[in-house]
């Protein structure tokens, strides 16, 4: 199967739209791109906002990496 290429912003909008229509979703919890400490621009270092560890988290990330991949831009010098 093909992965569907999409952009860092399309990615995390569509982890929280999973994650809200996830049957075990809590009001309050959210993807958040660039958790404390991370560098660059990259959302590579997702952290989460709301319960600290939910399994409906990990459903959604287990279901995007098997349905998308992530164009990350090309850096100018």
């Amino acid at each position: 199967m093909n992965k569907k290429i999409i952009t860092e912003e399309q990615y995390l909008r569509e982890m929280n739209r999973r994650l809200r229509e996830h049957p075990d979703y809590i009001g309050g919890m959210e993807f958040l791109p660039h958790p404390p400490g991370a560098e660059g621009d990259s959302i590579l270092g997702i952290a989460w906002a709301g319960i600290v560890f939910h399994q409906a988290y990990r459903e959604v990330l287990d279901s995007m990496e098997r349905d998308f991949e992530v164009e990350y831009p090309r850096r100018r010098f």
